[in-house]
C-alpha cells in the first residue's frame, strides 16, 4: 500500500491557516498600539492620596501592554516570514489578516456608531437600529427576532429608567418635539 505524496497545496494548508490565525493577532497588536498611544488623552492621573496604585490610568495601561506582549509574541514569527519574502506577500498576508477579522471590525463600526447614535436619537432608537441592523446582517431579521429584540430593549429600560433610575442627557432629537412630549421621550426612551 503506498501513500500519495504530499502536493504543494497540502503543505500550504498548515500555513494558511497559521497564517489566518495570526492575522487576528496582526489587528488586535496595532489596535492594543493605537490604544496605547491614545490612553494619556482618555485617562488622566488623578491626584489621590491613596497611593500611586489607585490611578485610574494604571488598570488600562497595564491591560493593554499585556495585550500588546501577547500578541506580538504570537505574532512575531509571522513577521519574521513575511518580511522575509516578497513584497506581493506583504499585502496579501495583510489582506487575509483582515479577511479573518472581517466580522469583528464590522462589529466594532457598528457599535461604535451605535454609541454615537444614542446621545442624538435616544437610546430606544439607537438600540433598536443596532440590534435590528445585526439581525440583518446575521440574516436572522424577520418578525420573531424584531420583536424578541424591541421587547428586550422595553424591558432595559423598564429595568434601569424605572427600577434603578438611571438616566442618560437630554437627547438632541427630542428637543424638536413639544416640551410635554419631549420631556416623556427624554424620561422613558
Amino acid at each position: 500500500m503506498t501513500h500519495p505524496a504530499p502536493s504543494d497545496t497540502d503543505s500550504d494548508i498548515p500555513s494558511l491557516t497559521h497564517s489566518k490565525a495570526s492575522g487576528t493577532y496582526v489587528l488586535l497588536f496595532v489596535i492594543a498600539l493605537i490604544l496605547l498611544a491614545l490612553l494619556p488623552s482618555q485617562a488622566s492621573w488623578v491626584d489621590a492620596n491613596r497611593g500611586w496604585y489607585t490611578q485610574p490610568i494604571l488598570g488600562p495601561a497595564l491591560g493593554l501592554v499585556i495585550l500588546t506582549i501577547g500578541a506580538f509574541a504570537r505574532i512575531r514569527p509571522t513577521l519574521r516570514r513575511a518580511f522575509s519574502r516578497s513584497e506581493t506577500y506583504k499585502t496579501d498576508y495583510l489582506f487575509d489578516a483582515l479577511d479573518g477579522a472581517r466580522t469583528a471590525l464590522m462589529s466594532s463600526v457598528l457599535f461604535f456608531i451605535y454609541i454615537k447614535l444614542v446621545p442624538a436619537i435616544g437610546f430606544f432608537l439607537a438600540t433598536l437600529l443596532f440590534v435590528s441592523t445585526l439581525l440583518w446582517l446575521s440574516r436572522l431579521l424577520d418578525r420573531t427576532w424584531f420583536f424578541a429584540s424591541l421587547v428586550t430593549i422595553i424591558a432595559l429600560i423598564v429595568i434601569f429608567r424605572v427600577l434603578l433610575h438611571v438616566w442618560l442627557p437630554d437627547v438632541w432629537l427630542y428637543s424638536l418635539l413639544p416640551d410635554a412630549l419631549a420631556d416623556f421621550a427624554n424620561q422613558y426612551l
